[in-house]
Order: C-alpha cells, then sequence, then structure tokens
C-alpha cells in the first residue's frame, strides 16, 4: 500500500479515524482531570567551598568535590534527617495518622519509622553540575509539599552542624576526664616533691649548692693556709729544741728575739750589767750595792731563761693548736664534702621527682590546652552550608500537566487513529483507485469515468428503499 492508497484509505474510513482521535483525546483528558494532582515545592542550599574547622577556603580536586557534593546529598536523603523532620513536623500526632500506619503496616515497626520511609519515597535530591543542593518534594497539597521540603533542607542544617560538632562535644567529655586524670598526677608529683624536700631539707634552685661550695672551698683554703702554719711553727718548735739540746743560748732565737717582754727584759739585763760594770771597778765585789746589782743581774739572766724557755713552750702549744686545728678543718672538710655528696644525691632524685612534675604539668597543660579548644570547637555553630532559598507553594501542579496531556494525546491519537485505519484497511481490502483494479485484476484499463451523482436522487429517492440494497457498493 503506498501512500496515495493510504489517503484515499483515510478518506474512505474517515469516520473511524475521527472517533479513534476523539475517543483518545476524551480519555487522556478525563485521565488528566481524574489523576490526583501532586505539586512538587523545592529549596535550594548552597555548599560554600571552605574548610569546616577554620571556614578557609578549601582546595578540593574535582573528584574530591564531587564526592563531597554526593555525600551531602546521601545524607539528605538519610534516615537521620528524616527522623528530624518527622519529629520537628510532629507527623506522628497528626490527626488520622495513627490509623493509617496500623492499617498499611499491621501495627509493625515504628510510626516514626513508616512516616519517615514514606517522606523519603517522595523525596529527591539534585545538584546538577553547581554547589548548590536542589531539594525536592512531592505531596497533593501545594502547602504541605513546600512545609516539608523547608523541613528537610532544615533538618539537613541541623544534622550537618550536630555531626560536625557532637564528635567536638564527646571528645571534650572524653578530653574533662583526662584533664581531671592529669590534674591529680600533677598534684600526686607536687605531694612528692614537697615531702622529699622537706624530708632532706633540699631547698630549690643551686643557691643552697653554691653556698655549700663556697664552704667547702673556704675550709680547703683555710685547712691549707693552716698546714702550713703548722709545718712552719713545727719547724721553729724543731729548731729551738736542737738548739736546747746543743746547750745554745736562746737568746738568739727569732721568737725570742722578737718578744717584746724578753726585749725590756735584756735592756734591762744590759743596764745592770753596766752599772755593775762600773760598781766592780769603783766598790769591789764586796760592796753591798754591787752585790745587789749583781743579784739583780742574776735575776734578769734567770728570767729571761725562763722567758725564753716559756716562749719555747709557748711555741710548742702553738704546734699542738696548730695540729689540732689542722684536724679539725680535714675535718670540717671530710663533713663538708659528704653534706655535698648527698645533697648531689638528694638533687638527683628531686631532679627526678621535678621531671615528673614538669612531664606531669606539660601532659596536663596540653590535655587542658586541646579540651579548650575542643570545647570551643563544639560550641560553634557555623557551617559551609547554608539554606539559598526556601520552598514556596507551587502554583501549578507537576503532575498531571493537562496541556502536555492534551498536546500528547492529539500526537498519540493521531498515531493511534492512523494506525487502526491501516489495520483496517489491511484486514478489509477495497478498490478505490485505478491501481487497486490494475494490480488486483492483473488487467489493463481502457479509461476512467466521472463520479456519478444522481439527480436529487430520483433513482434512488430513499436511503432505505430495496433498490438501493440490491445495488453493488461500487466503492
Amino acid at each position: 500500500m503506498d501512500l496515495n492508497q493510504y489517503i484515499l484509505a483515510l478518506k474512505a474510513r474517515r469516520k473511524a479515524f475521527v472517533t479513534v482521535l476523539a475517543v483518545t483525546i476524551f480519555t487522556a483528558i478525563v485521565a488528566a482531570l481524574v489523576i490526583p494532582k501532586r505539586y512538587d515545592a523545592s529549596a535550594t542550599i548552597l555548599i560554600d567551598a571552605r574548610d569546616e574547622q577554620t571556614m578557609a577556603p578549601a582546595r578540593m580536586s574535582p573528584r574530591e568535590r564531587a564526592g563531597y557534593i554526593f555525600t551531602q546529598m546521601e545524607l539528605i536523603a538519610s534516615g537521620k534527617v528524616a527522623h528530624k523532620v518527622v519529629r520537628d513536623l510532629k507527623l506522628a500526632s497528626q490527626p488520622g495518622v495513627r490509623e493509617e500506619w496500623e492499617r498499611d503496616t499491621g501495627g509493625a515497626g515504628t510510626i516514626e519509622e513508616w512516616l519517615a520511609t514514606n517522606l523519603l519515597e517522595k523525596l529527591k535530591v539534585d545538584s546538577g553540575a553547581s554547589n548548590i543542593l536542589i531539594v525536592k518534594y512531592s505531596a497533593n497539597d501545594a502547602k504541605k509539599a513546600a512545609e516539608i521540603a523547608n523541613a528537610f533542607a532544615k533538618a539537613y542544617l541541623d544534622v550537618a552542624l550536630e555531626l560536625r560538632t557532637e564528635p567536638s562535644r564527646e571528645a571534650g567529655q572524653w578530653f574533662d576526664e583526662q584533664v581531671k586524670a592529669l590534674r591529680a598526677d600533677v598534684t600526686s608529683a607536687q605531694t612528692k616533691l614537697s615531702a622529699y624536700q622537706k624530708e632532706k631539707g633540699v631547698v630549690g634552685g643551686d643557691d643552697r649548692m653554691d653556698v655549700e661550695f663556697t664552704r667547702l672551698a673556704e675550709l680547703n683554703a683555710e685547712l691549707g693556709r693552716q698546714k702550713a702554719a703548722t709545718l712552719d711553727a713545727q719547724t721553729r718548735y724543731k729548731q729551738a729544741q736542737e738548739l736546747i739540746a746543743g746547750g745554745v743560748s736562746l737568746e738568739a732565737f727569732p721568737e725570742v728575739l722578737a718578744n717584746g717582754y724578753i726585749i725590756t727584759v735584756k735592756s734591762a739585763l744590759q743596764a745592770a750589767e753596766g752599772r755593775l760594770q762600773e760598781q766592780s771597778e769603783v766598790l769591789g765585789p764586796n760592796h753591798p750595792t754591787y752585790q745587789r746589782t749583781a743579784a739583780e743581774v742574776q735575776g734578769l739572766k734567770e728570767r729571761l731563761t725562763s722567758e725564753a724557755t716559756k716562749v719555747v713552750t709557748g711555741l710548742g702549744n702553738a704546734v699542738q693548736q696548730s695540729s689540732k686545728r689542722v684536724e679539725e678543718l680535714q675535718s670540717a672538710l671530710k663533713d663538708q664534702s659528704d653534706r655535698i655528696m648527698k645533697m648531689r644525691e638528694s638533687r638527683v632524685d628531686m631532679a627526678v621527682l621535678s621531671r615528673d612534675l614538669d612531664n606531669a604539668q606539660r601532659a596536663y597543660d596540653g590535655a587542658l590546652s586541646r579540651a579548650i579548644a575542643v570545647k570551643v570547637d563544639s560550641k560553634v555553630r557555623q557551617t559551609n552550608l547554608a539554606m539559598l532559598t526556601p520552598a514556596v507553594e507551587p502554583l501549578k501542579p507537576a503532575v498531571p500537566k493537562v496541556g502536555l496531556i492534551s498536546a500528547l494525546s492529539v500526537l498519540i491519537g493521531l498515531l493511534l487513529a492512523a494506525g487502526i485505519v491501516y489495520v483496517l484497511e489491511l484486514l478489509d481490502r477495497r478498490v478505490r483507485s485505478r491501481t487497486d483494479l490494475e494490480s488486483r485484476l492483473a488487467v489493463p484499463s481502457l479509461g476512467i469515468l466521472s463520479r456519478w451523482t444522481p439527480a436529487g436522487g430520483r433513482l434512488l429517492p430513499s436511503p432505505n428503499s430495496p433498490a438501493r440494497a440490491a445495488l453493488p457498493r461500487p466503492w
């Protein structure tokens, strides 16, 4: 069947064509009017390309950005957000909801889970190629669609903030416990150090050690001087003993010569000897004055010898005192050395305790600083997300679209009507043209007569007359 034959078939079967087209359009219009209206409301959320901790511009590769956007889309369509929407809008307490839940599930599960599942079935999240998330919700009521779309957007922002701050809040609680334990460690270390200092008499700082080392140096120097003085005294005393043992007079001994009293006695002796010399020349040895002067000279000589002996004896005493002082200084030096050694040992132990205290203090300070930072971070109410445009009540339903349905019904009706006419023609072929006649009878045609139209219907006055019914149909 070529195009001309098909056009002739359409003309012949125009009633069927029009009927199918009309029925299709009518059915589509009725369906559009019967189908429940569905409204779509959309809220948009902006994802700022900033780091959530520092709010500084983040550097992400396209792949990382796509993964981050997809994660946020999954979060919006998660059960956590849906459950928050159910709680925020108090959907479980609305009239008729519980009865519908029991009728639908038979009381299985929870009504909140059932509501969240139903909400997610009508939710659609899209991002396109930008940092803007489109949260679309479909409902039979325009106001409800906008309300739930905005509720999803708000719940997502709240959940995103909660997910950001909740780890910090939990970490803050953990750090609080650690800070308490570390504070106890610091207190214990301080107590141990103070008790040890009190027990050992060790004062913090190096001043005490400096004093003790200075004292040790002084004792050492004094001991050296005292040993030298003792050696010198021993030498002089030994010389005096040698003089005495040799029967040599001690008058020429340096200590004797330097003795003031002996000098006085020697002066008196020299004067008495001078007088005695004069008196011996004038008075003679038997004169009382001479004898008295001689007795005075003898007394002075004995006194001089006695005083020289005292000087030597004093020198011996000085040697003993000096030796005793050396022993005392040696003992004091040993005690001082022992004291310093003990202080060093004590300071080693104290250094260990001090290091323990310092380590505990550093650990406490670090934990305290981290705890403060975590607490501050847990109280931050800022994220890199923001509501760009809230959803508004749609003025027209998204489904059904009457205009589009009408246009499609006309197109589909035309195609369907044309198809039905074609099928009918194939099932019941008629001779409608010269081409049909030649192709079917395989004989040449002699000519084409014009269409005969009876004048006023004189031959067949009535469409239902027996004569008309008896005539064959020419086409």
